[in-house]
């Protein structure tokens, strides 16, 4: 019940014996004096309220009256809702100066009354304001009976789901009721079409109202319904929604056997086309010393998409990703998980292989340090660049040609080189990737040398180079 709003104020005026105030209420523009009380009716409490708008006029000859007191009886239903005047004491303009009081009944009795008070010492007024607080609407919602003021609440409900419960509002009394304004606070919480609202329910009939939970977050929710004056405050929450359907995947390789220094291509296949969309992902592990080892954007993790209905998973470039096999022997395994799914796995072994020659390039009359004990004004230098996934280089051989086809002496030149290569591995983050840098001072005429040929040997065996020229 809302507390009345009292104004009291105090002035000593000089007014002529004749000065009249007159307290009527005012319904369509027509001021009716009041007697010694003033009905408010029957109102179904705490459903409905009722006001009525009074008006305090001064029918005297003085050139200025003003209203000095002002006193509703506070404990009661009755406040006053508006007044023409902000303080007190308020000079009374030739229209009077009107005011407002609801009566507000939340409980069931046979009456209520209060006294209201107004004018000044020298015209007083009193009048007594009765009501009637009688029943309003029996609810029942969720099957279950439910009091003005009490709380509704809704079930757990997954967030993007929704719930709906029936209200139902009973006129159990002797005569009709009004259904009030309706209002719904809480952005979970909605009421389906129609609205009752405004509706003339009869003696023996109800109204009914489908109130909507649909959270679209999850944990507590909360609202507030309003029919009338009454209020019911409306919980619920929202759960997180159960994780999609989706079809086991599996992975595909192209080309399945595969190998060092190779791209392959993967793909996610579905055992049945997909009753809901949803993502997966797909990584890679293993040599995990070996930079080139990734899938094409440089990292060892892909994101795909299934669509509804969908047989195979969508990466963002389309139904395949590029990956990198590195320059390192091993094992990578490829991890796929989509959904609720056990993660599936494919392991692919790299197998070791001889040392791959990807470039060698020769050159004439290389400048050296003077300082070098072998440094001549002729000179020749190889520079092959390549790939031991093995990481055991340990044997090379150079052997030049004339342009006759034959060995220029002394021969195959053979370099122990083990120890450079471990060395050179042990610092080096490119895994199986090297550049062989070799220096040959030249006597004679260098011209003479037109080409040659580099073995290397690792755990595997041994490789040839094709024919170096110069």
């Amino acid at each position: 019940m809302r507390q009345p709003i009292v104004f009291f104020g105090l002035l000593a005026v000089a007014a002529c014996a004749s000065a009249q105030v007159t307290l009527s209420t005012v319904e369509g523009g027509v001021a009716t004096p009041v007697g010694e009380a003033v009905s408010f009716g029957s109102v179904a409490a705490g459903w409905d309220v009722a006001e009525v708008v009074f008006n305090i006029s001064y029918t005297g000859t003085a050139s200025t009256y003003y209203l000095t007191y002002f006193n509703l009886q506070q404990g009661t239903p009755f406040s006053v809702m508006a007044t023409d005047w902000t303080s007190l004491p308020a000079t009374i303009p030739s229209g009077g100066l009107n005011f407002t009081v609801r009566f507000e009944p939340n409980q069931i009795a046979q009456s209520y009354s209060a006294s209201l008070n107004v004018g000044n010492p020298d015209n007083p007024v009193t009048v007594l304001l009765i009501g009637q607080g009688v029943p309003g609407f029996t609810v029942v919602a969720a099957n279950q009976p439910l009091s003005a003021g009490a709380t509704l609440g809704f079930s757990n409900v997954a967030v993007g789901s929704s719930q709906t419960v029936l209200m139902t509002l009973a006129n159990q009394t002797s005569g009709p009721l009004t259904v009030g304004a309706i209002a719904i606070e809480g952005a979970a919480f909605q009421l389906a079409p129609p609205s009752p609202a405004g509706a003339l329910v009869a003696t023996g009939s109800s109204a009914e109202l489908q109130l909507v939970f649909s959270p679209t977050a999850a944990g507590p929710q909360q609202g507030t319904l309003t029919i009338g004056v009454a209020t019911f405050p409306l919980t619920g929450t929202g759960t997180a929604p159960p994780p999609p359907v989706l079809p086991v995947p599996s992975i595909q390789l192209t080309p399945a056997a595969l190998t060092s220094a190779q791209q392959g291509n993967l793909s996610i296949s579905l055992a049945s086309p997909s009753a809901s969309s949803g993502s997966g992902t797909v990584t890679l592990t293993g040599l995990s010393d070996d930079p080139a080892v990734s899938f094409a954007d440089g990292t060892r993790s892909a994101t795909f998409t299934v669509a509804a209905g969908a047989s195979t998973g969508q990466f963002s470039g389309g139904p395949s990703v590029a990956f990198g096999t590195g320059t390192t022997a091993g094992t990578l395994t490829f991890t796929v998980t989509l959904g609720s799914n056990a993660p599936q796995t494919t392991v692919v072994t790299i197998p070791a292989a001889l040392v791959a020659i990807d470039a060698a390039v020769a050159t004439r009359n290389v400048a050296c340090d003077p300082g070098l004990a072998y440094c001549t004004t002729t000179n020749v230098q190889l520079q092959v660049n390549g790939w031991d996934n093995t990481r055991s280089a340990s044997q090379v051989v150079f052997t030049f040609y004339n342009s006759s086809g034959a060995q220029i002496a002394p021969g195959p030149i053979t370099v122990a080189a083990t120890a450079p290569f471990q060395q050179y591995f042990a610092a080096s983050d490119m895994a199986g990737v090297f550049g062989v840098t070799a220096f040959f001072p030249v006597t004679g005429d260098s011209d003479e040398v037109v080409a040659a040929v580099v073995q290397i040997a690792n755990s595997v065996g041994t490789v040839e180079s094709m024919q170096i020229t110069f």
